[in-house]
This record gives structure tokens, sequence and C-alpha cells, in this order.
């Protein structure tokens, strides 16, 4: 009886080895009860926030500064000239046009240069942009893909918008760009073929599939022109624009689009870019420059948290009445947080210096400008493709390896 006891002892005791360990095995495979591995604190969202607020609060103010101007620049090639004028400015984004377009090798070689440069003391990545919305607006149209008007994709389904905007995305990407300076959520019947619909529900419908196809190919996108420059009947490229209707109106049907946009994505995903236009319902002041519109309807009414930039501050619609030195302090006490200059390397230089000065003068708060720097740094940090150099700057700065 005792031998037997033994026995069977000993068989159990087999038994439980042999599934015991196929059991262990099968966990340790993450089939069954395995604990997920731990996310590196470089790439978790925690992270990355305090990786952008410890580079912010490292950078000199002309750094900062930097990062909130957004240039274009002039010809082909990335010339020595060039060079020094983006390393004055520390610039934080670059936009092209048919200019500095040849061929697609060449803006392929011309971005690639771009984002080559250091411009600050912690190699962030540029944000490079282009206003590629289809129709009229399509740089490079001989060489790049060239999507139809939105008023003419309007015509057909909202699918359509998608896949033309996925198509327009991935080939930008393909050239070297990280953001697209699209789509127009204007409603409109005139405006050269570039509103999607002439009622805020089919400009929301359309601009919808528009921005998640852009999303989608990989790209930021920019919802344009806040809070929405449809109804004008000037363009805002050559004289003052007003809008002059109700404030319910605008709340009920311009901002149907953008509203749509800022409740249902990621706001590191997109900018909202800030038109040139009058609304007296809300202030005299230009939207780019009110406050008004920016902090109390834009951030603290729909939320919005994301990259507020300005349309070009050389257009005559916002330029008029105000100096370079005047227009971009005017605009980022407003609530913006990336000034856009587009033409003329004179003008970028005014504005950077006179903000730089307005910082360590008093003029403009410090701490606002930090917001807005925090805001860019997420958004690229949050964006870049390249993980080595997140993780690469979370040793450096955060945790000082």
């Amino acid at each position: 009886m005792k031998k037997k006891f033994t026995l069977c002892s000993l068989l159990f005791l087999v038994l439980f080895l042999i599934f015991g360990c196929s059991a262990a095995e099968k966990n340790s495979a993450g089939n069954s009860t395995a604990a997920p591995p731990a996310e590196a604190p470089w790439s978790a969202e925690n992270g990355i926030r305090q990786l952008a607020d410890t580079l912010a609060g490292r950078m000199t103010v002309e750094e900062k500064i930097g990062q909130m101007m957004f240039v274009g620049i002039h010809g082909t090639t990335l010339t020595e000239n060039t060079k020094n004028v983006l390393a004055a400015m520390h610039a934080g984004g670059v936009i092209l046009f048919d200019r500095n377009m040849e061929n697609r090798e060449q803006v392929k070689s011309l971005n690639a240069a771009l984002q080559n440069l250091v411009l600050n003391s912690y190699r962030l990545p540029l944000f490079l942009s282009v206003d590629q919305e289809g129709g009229l607006v399509t740089r490079m149209k001989h060489a790049a893909y060239h999507a139809p008007s939105a008023t003419k994709i309007s015509k057909g389904k909202p699918e359509d918008a998608y896949m033309h905007a996925e198509k327009t995305g991935k080939d930008i990407k393909e050239l070297g760009f990280n953001l697209d300076f699209a789509p127009v959520l204007d409603c409109s019947s005139r405006m050269d073929g570039r509103s999607y619909g002439t009622t805020p529900q089919q400009a929301a419908e359309f601009g919808e599939q528009a921005c998640r196809g852009l999303r989608d190919s990989g790209v930021l996108f920019t919802i344009k022109h806040f809070p929405g420059m449809g109804r004008s009947e000037t363009d805002p490229h050559t004289e003052q624009s007003v809008v002059n209707v109700p404030k319910e109106v605008i709340l009920q049907e311009d901002l149907l689009p953008f509203r749509r946009i800022i409740d249902q994505y990621p706001h590191y995903q997109f900018m909202v870019m800030a038109g040139h236009i009058r609304y007296p319902a809300f202030d005299s002041k230009p939207a780019s420059l009110s406050p008004v519109i920016l902090k109390q309807l834009l951030r603290e009414q729909l939320g919005y948290q994301g990259i507020i930039i300005t349309d070009d501050l050389d257009m005559a619609a916002v330029s008029e009445g105000y100096t370079p030195e005047e227009i971009g302090i005017a605009a980022l006490r407003a609530g913006t947080d990336i000034l856009l200059s587009c033409h003329d390397p004179n003008v970028q230089q005014r504005i950077y210096k006179s903000v730089v000065q307005a910082v360590k003068n008093g003029v403009l708060d410090p701490q606002t400008v930090d917001a807005s720097v925090r805001r860019i740094l997420y958004c690229k940090l949050k964006t870049l493709t390249d993980l080595s150099l997140r993780k690469q700057l979370y040793d450096q700065t955060v945790t000082g390896k």
C-alpha cells in the first residue's frame, strides 16, 4: 500500500511539472496573463509633456521666439545667406512656394537640407509646410499631385475629399513636408473654388473627410481661416475685409466645420489658422489680432488647446496700420502661438527682433510665450517619426544621462 501511494505521488508530481511548465511557457510567451511591458518614459504621454516643458524651460528667449516664427525663403537651394537668415531667427518652421520648387528631386533635396540645419540647441525638427489645397492653390502643378478644387470635389461624395486629401498628403510627405496648410473650412460660393460647400453642413462634411485624409497620410493639417471668411466680399491679400453679420450667425453657421474638427481630433494633429477678416460683432480688430476671437472664442468657448498660427502677416488686410515691429507683438498678445511671414526677410527679422525685445522688456508676458512654446514643442515631439531623437532628448534633458 505504501509503495502504491509513493508511485501515485511520483506520477502526480511528474504531471504537475509537465503541465505547470507548459502553462509557465504560455504565460512567458504573452498568450495568457503575462503583464504587458512597461512603456518607456520618453514615449509615454506624461514623459512627452515633461520633455516639452523641460526643453521650453532651458531655451533662451531668442530660441523660444524662433520656435514661434514660421517664414518663407527665396531660391531653390539652401544658400549661405538663407542659412544665416534662418539661424539668426532660430526659425521653427519654413513654408515653400512655387518660387522654391522646380522638380521633385530638387524639392526633396531642399527640404532635407533645411531639416538638417541646426537652428537651436536641441536639434528640434522644423515644421516644413506648403499650401497644397488643390485646384488653383496647388504648388508645383507640373510635378506634384494636383487634386481638383474643393468646390469641384463637393459635387461628388464626401469620400472623394478623403481620397484626394490622402493622395495629396502622401505626395507632399514624399517631398519632405510634414505640414499642409489645408483644408479650407470656410463656407462660400466664391473664393475661386477653395470652399467645400455653400452651407455649413456641406463644408463640415467634406472638410472633415479632407482632414481625415491628410491625417491618415501622415502629415499635420491646418483648418482655416478661423472663424470663417467665406462671407467676405474682398480679398484679404490686397485689402481690408469685413464680415458684418450678427454674432449668432457666426456661432451657429460659420463655426460649425471648425467645431466639428476641434471636437473630434486630438489637438496635436492639426493647427488652426486665424484669418485676417474683421468681425465687428466680436471685435474691431482682425481675427488674427483679436483676443476676443482667439482667447475667448477659440480657446475658452471651443476648448481648443493646440497651435494657433496667423495667416501671412504680409497681407494688406492685417499689415495696414501696423509696422512689422508692432504686428508680431499684437498677434501674440491676442493669443497666437506662431507668426507666419512668407515673403520679405527684412520684415521677418524686424518682427522677430521686436518680439524678442518685447519679452526682455516685459512688454510681452514670458509665461504666455512659454505656454506657446510648450504647445509647439509638444506637437513636434508627439509627431516625431525619428523616435530615437525623442529618446536622446529625454535622456539628455530629463534624466541627465
